[in-house]
């Protein structure tokens, strides 16, 4: 697994790439943390190459999601496979974050 990132304004972009396992979701969640306490508060993590994520994965996803609350912030989700969308949809990640089909589209909302 690994993981890039970039800030596109005032937006992280995260990329993921492999297994979305607790160690990958955990990369994820350190990076939020480290962006979140200097006041970047809009992320959205891209998905397209990382299409197996376990239950694991999830849970700490759900973590990022209630820090990116607590600061007050946005998150989305790009590019999620079929199955991966409906999973967020049925664990309720999609209630607190959105969902958008390309990267471009989520940094232009949260841009605008």
């Amino acid at each position: 697994f690994t993981l890039t990132h970039h800030l596109d304004g005032e937006v992280l972009v995260i990329r993921t790439n492999g297994y979305l396992n607790d160690l990958g979701a955990e990369k994820v969640d350190e990076l939020c943390t480290e962006h979140l306490e200097k006041s970047i508060n809009k992320i959205v993590i891209n998905l397209e190459k990382s299409p197996l994520i376990n239950s694991i994965g999830i849970s700490i996803l759900i973590g990022v999601i209630e820090a990116i609350e607590e600061a007050e912030g946005s998150l989305a989700f790009t590019n999620l496979t079929p199955t991966n969308r409906k999973t967020f949809e049925m664990m309720g990640l999609l209630e607190f974050a959105q969902s958008f089909d390309k990267e471009e589209e989520a940094v232009a909302k949260f841009k605008g």
